[in-house]
């Protein structure tokens, strides 16, 4: 990790062409001193056209990783890079740039700093039933890790080097609530801070039509997964 290198927003794009370019300006003019990585999840628009007409560095992956997958590229390509901490920011336009700062502060003494539209109750405009799907497994979150967390399905998130490499090469299917029990029940420190998340103007969801009645029987699953996996993986190294 080199000192000199500013954080790294990695921006994963799956076929955003409507609002890459927005929410590329909106970094550029609101937070100066970071560099920003575009990894382009096999997008079929002209995501890539714009994004190299804008002169942002691109990863263009040959086939679709998903979510989960793109952002696992991008902490790869930090560390190889020299890169020591990262901030997951949407290519939807949902995710606020001015949050960036703060977290980057709060980094100075967490490991995870999570963007939560939860932390001072329910957010203006949020679906009830998505607010109380997220508010039960971030309970769970909570309980299990013994930190606070308020929204465990956020997908902006500030990370320092200690964490990088434990997604850059973890075996998650999740990045969001199963990423957060592991780590936090690994001993890393989870902040949070508040923020304002703005509502998809274009494109498409990543989350389909029957995600209602899949996602929690999968996150249930996968936490439980990582509850086992944090168990044997302390006892092996006995510790982080």
């Amino acid at each position: 990790m080199s000192p000199d290198r500013p954080p790294l927003v990695i921006i994963p794009a799956h076929n955003e062409a409507e609002s890459i370019a927005r929410v590329i300006a909106g970094l550029r003019s609101t937070v100066e001193d970071v560099d920003l990585l575009v990894v382009n999840d096999h997008s079929t628009d002209a995501t890539r056209e714009i994004v190299d007409g804008l002169g942002v560095r691109q990863i263009y992956l040959p086939c679709n990783l998903r979510y989960r997958g793109a952002v696992q590229v991008g902490c790869a390509w930090a560390i190889a890079n020299g890169y020591g901490r990262a901030v997951f920011f949407d290519a939807d336009g949902q995710h606020p740039a001015s949050a960036i700062r703060p977290m980057l502060e709060k980094l100075e003494d967490a490991d995870i700093v999570i963007a939560s539209r939860f932390s001072g109750g329910n957010a203006p405009g949020a679906p009830l039933g998505r607010f109380w799907g997220n508010q039960f497994f971030s309970r769970i979150a909570s309980r299990l890790t013994g930190q606070r967390i308020t929204d465990s399905t956020s997908g902006m998130k500030a990370i320092g080097p200690a964490v990088l490499p434990f997604i850059a090469n973890g075996d998650f299917l999740d990045i969001h609530a199963e990423a957060l029990v592991y780590l936090g029940m690994r001993g890393f420190r989870i902040a949070e801070h508040p923020a304002a998340f703005a509502e998809r103007e274009s494109g498409a969801s990543m989350y389909g039509r029957l995600s209602f009645l899949q996602y929690p029987i999968l996150t249930g699953t996968l936490i439980l997964c990582s509850v086992i996996r944090a168990w044997l993986d302390k006892g092996k190294e006995g510790g982080r």
